[in-house]
């Protein structure tokens, strides 16, 4: 076994945390081993809990953490990223003076499963490390993301009694950390994390325009275009209707328009054609805008020249 424990000279150094790094990776881990070793439960902090040792496949277990992830997703944003760039950070196996870790096989996917319960489908991951003590034994570390401005509220989602009340959890309940402990918010603090909530607001739009062709300006187009359809509609109802007894010599001829090609046309087909091209509306407006704007701008290059 490592021997973690503070020599008499040493102590004041391993006792000094430096708050203003990740906990994240080993180096940041074994200087959060010294000072809870050098210290003891004086560690505890509003970013920091300690828990000396603990039985990782028992409902009470799983019940603490869930109870100290829950305290620090509901922790200000402000003053969560004083230490640790906002991160929360819960030591499984150490003592004052002493590491004896927890006995190894503990798997972060198998925790999650028994954490998700009290803590629900949306709550945020948390990361996980641990140091090895020995063969058998390792130090865990569960930590917890920095809580944001604009985060929901966490509540938890599963009651857990137990014989010590300060390790229950009620379903609903919301629990926030405080200097050492994680205890049900009172109504300050409900209120504060409304206003973080509502301290999020939208991010703002980053938009990005491109012009991918020319831009033409065209004065009073859907007038223009709408004239027209309809001057065209009334010469091509006017066409005469051929006499019965004519019909056959005397056929219906379309004028060269928007119709199409000069061509005779009975009564019938004159009817189904104008039925077609007016449930074509919307396409030859589209048309004629673009064989506007397409005019526009051989009028536009004419004048720079």
């Amino acid at each position: 076994m490592q021997d973690l424990s503070p020599s008499d000279d040493s102590d004041a150094g391993n006792s000094a945390l430096d708050t203003s790094v990740i906990p994240l990776g080993e180096r940041a881990l074994r200087g959060i081993l010294g000072h809870v070793v050098a210290v003891g439960d004086e560690a505890e902090t509003t970013y920091l809990e300690v828990k000396s040792s603990l039985d990782m496949n028992s409902k009470a277990t799983a019940a603490k953490i869930a109870k100290f992830l829950l305290g620090a997703a509901n922790r200000r944003p402000g003053e969560a990223a004083r230490h640790f760039h906002g991160y929360a950070v819960l030591v499984i196996g150490v003592q004052k003076n002493s590491a004896p870790g927890v006995p190894r096989g503990t798997e972060p996917h198998e925790l999650e499963d028994r954490l998700r319960p009290y803590l629900g489908s949306r709550f945020p991951a948390f990361e996980f490390g641990r140091i090895g003590i020995d063969s058998d034994h390792e130090v865990l570390f569960v930590i917890a993301q920095p809580p944001e401005d604009g985060q929901r509220i966490f509540p938890c989602h599963k009651s857990y009694q137990n014989d010590d009340r300060r390790d229950s959890l009620e379903d609903g309940a919301i629990y926030v950390r405080g200097t050492s402990n994680t205890w049900p918010a009172r109504s300050g603090e409900v209120l504060a994390l409304v206003e973080r909530v509502r301290r999020g607001g939208r991010p703002p739009i980053d938009l990005e325009v491109q012009v991918l062709g020319p831009i033409c300006r065209v004065d009073r187009v859907d007038e223009a275009l709408e004239s027209l359809r309809c001057y065209e509609e009334e010469q091509f109802s006017k066409q005469p209707t051929p006499d019965e007894s004519t019909r056959s010599s005397a056929l219906l001829t379309l004028p060269s328009s928007v119709f199409g090609n000069p061509k005779p046309l009975s009564r019938q087909d004159r009817e189904q054609a104008l039925a077609a091209w007016r449930s074509k509306k919307a396409e030859h407006i589209a048309e004629g805008r673009e064989h506007f704007l397409v005019l526009q701008q051989d009028q536009d290059l004419r004048l720079e020249y």
